[in-house]
């Protein structure tokens, strides 16, 4: 029987509610992949806010258990991937212990430490140095970048091979001699969750407006500002006609919360929290209009996919891989630029068009599970 550990920064244990530690992004793509791996036993290790349950086997079912890796406190303004590199060190010992065959790993920081001997497959998640992303600016420095690339490297020389995200991530294996290892696979969601769906959205039963969603973390780099303004402008052309949701959260809403507030435009905005249950979430993305993406840094956003499999239409800025894996100009929309006038004008464009998926999506996790089982069990 083969035995796969999926390594992550994720709370595993608590990733279907409100308490969890982490949501998006690397915890989109396994929620969405694992019900495809063909491994006997899959072990998700990851992180807890529980001392208590670290190394420890939390039993989800006869095929999957979780097994806590790292110690991440609830209240700590130390970035979890510090947590992550200085309890990774223990790694090795346990895989030994869960006799572990192979590694699907989303974690440079615990990854880092395996040792030769396993199968590893090492999931890039974007181009861009971590740190970047810090929200405190004491870990932005580059001298802490500059090591944290020397881990990554460190990562791409190991790994058996590599699902890198868009060519940005494929350009870096490349300078690495690690092209060869390297699979070009964009982000995934399982169609099988998120369709087109008009069921009513219980959560948004109260807005009658159309709907400019974002969904994700609220955090500075998300460059939410430019939502905000982009749906004023989009009032200011077709007064009463738009609403704002929010769905998510992060340390700065209460910073945008301000910045709405100093423009008077309260009424204009709701923010819904985050949201755990993959039905509900579907049926916010159905009940959207458009889907809006205003970040400075990303890979492939997981919330594209899904919204663009519930077939709502995407406005983004020009970052990461989406302009040249995702943006056709029919439904995902690629934006240079800053200009609010710009996203509203583009916006009440794409409105007028109906709701559809390609004939072809080729963003399931039922076709990159072909592959990655593949990796996984030989």
């Amino acid at each position: 029987m083969k035995r796969t550990a999926i390594i992550s920064l994720t709370d595993f244990n608590n990733w279907n509610n409100k308490h969890s530690l982490s949501m998006g992004g690397a915890a989109g793509v396994i929620k969405s992949i694992l019900p495809y791996l063909t491994a006997g036993k899959i072990y998700l290790m990851g992180i807890t806010p529980d001392k208590d349950q670290l190394h420890k086997e939390i039993k989800v079912n006869d095929k999957i258990s979780i097994v806590p890796v790292v110690y991440l406190p609830v209240k700590t303004g130390i970035p979890v991937r510090i947590f992550a590199f200085i309890y990774g060190r223990k790694i090795n010992r346990i895989l030994n212990n869960f006799k572990i065959d192979s590694v699907y790993t989303h974690s440079e920081e615990i990854s880092y430490w395996i040792k030769p001997g396993i199968t590893v497959l090492y999931h890039m998640h974007g181009s861009a140095n971590a740190l970047v992303k810090s929200r405190n600016l004491i870990f932005r420095n580059r001298y802490l970048q500059k090591y944290w690339e020397s881990v990554r490297k460190k990562n791409i020389q190991k790994a058996s091979e590599i699902i890198a995200i868009d060519p940005l991530c494929l350009e870096i294996t490349r300078k690495e001699g690690a092209e060869s290892r390297t699979i070009l696979i964009p982000n995934f969601v399982d169609t099988g969750v998120f369709y087109i769906d008009d069921t009513p959205c219980s959560l948004l039963e109260n807005i009658n407006e159309k709907i400019l969603l974002f969904v994700g973390k609220l955090e500075e780099v998300k460059g939410l500002e430019l939502f905000v303004d982009t749906l004023i402008e989009l009032d200011r052309r077709d007064p009463g006609t738009w609403k704002g949701v929010l769905v998510g959260r992060g340390t700065y809403e209460s910073v945008l919360r301000d910045y709405i507030k100093a423009k008077s435009a309260d009424h204009l905005f709701h923010f819904a929290g985050p949201v755990f249950d993959q039905a509900e979430l579907r049926n916010i993305y159905n009940r959207a209009s458009v889907l809006m993406l205003s970040s400075y840094f990303e890979g492939i956003p997981m919330v594209i996919l899904e919204s663009l499999a519930c077939g709502t239409p995407v406005i983004s800025t020009d970052t990461g891989g989406i302009k040249t894996l995702i943006s056709d100009n029919k439904t995902c929309f690629v934006i240079e630029g800053r200009d609010p006038v710009v996203f509203a004008g583009k916006i009440m464009t794409v409105d007028q068009y109906q709701k559809h998926i390609p004939a072809e999506f080729n963003f399931s996790s039922a076709r990159a599970s072909l592959i990655i089982n593949q990796i996984l069990n030989n």
